[in-house]
């Protein structure tokens, strides 16, 4: 059971991580485009947004499961203090990634103009909080 565990929780970070990678080079290449094109490819290209969401869930699923079927004053004594800097920077991911969502579905709307402008800043703090928080992983589990 413990390995189908870390199987889910690393496809789970394959999709989270690899959204945010995605995201982040598509709104590279969409930079030069005229801002009426980059808005249209760009919320065609939000669809990914699911991979990420379904990605989350799953990390955070099966992590909830890894820690208790391991015992889970066990696991944070064998994490440590990297494993709680860890678990700080998934709440602050998760937090994040709802302020997206919110700015997403505002996007939608019919002057969605200044939530599309703020979602590549957050679509990089969130890309910078999934590496910090595979870093913390692999200091604490190493």
């Amino acid at each position: 059971m413990h390995t189908l565990l870390l199987i889910i929780h690393f496809i789970g970070l394959a999709l989270g991580l690899g959204t945010g990678f995605a995201l982040f080079t598509l709104g590279l290449a969409a930079k030069d485009m005229a801002p009426a094109d980059r808005g249209a490819f760009m919320r065609r290209a939000m669809v990914l947004g699911k991979n990420g969401s379904i990605g989350l869930l799953l990390l955070i699923l099966s992590g909830v499961w890894l820690v208790f079927s391991q015992g889970a004053a066990e696991v944070l004594a064998w994490g440590g203090g990297m494993f709680h800097v860890k678990l700080t920077l998934v709440v602050i991911l998760t937090g994040t990634f709802g302020y997206m969502q919110m700015l997403i579905r505002q996007a939608k709307g019919s002057d969605g103009a200044a939530a599309m402008a703020r979602l590549p800043l957050v679509g990089r703090i969130m890309l910078l909080l999934n590496i910090a928080i595979v870093v913390t992983a692999v200091l604490a589990f190493s």
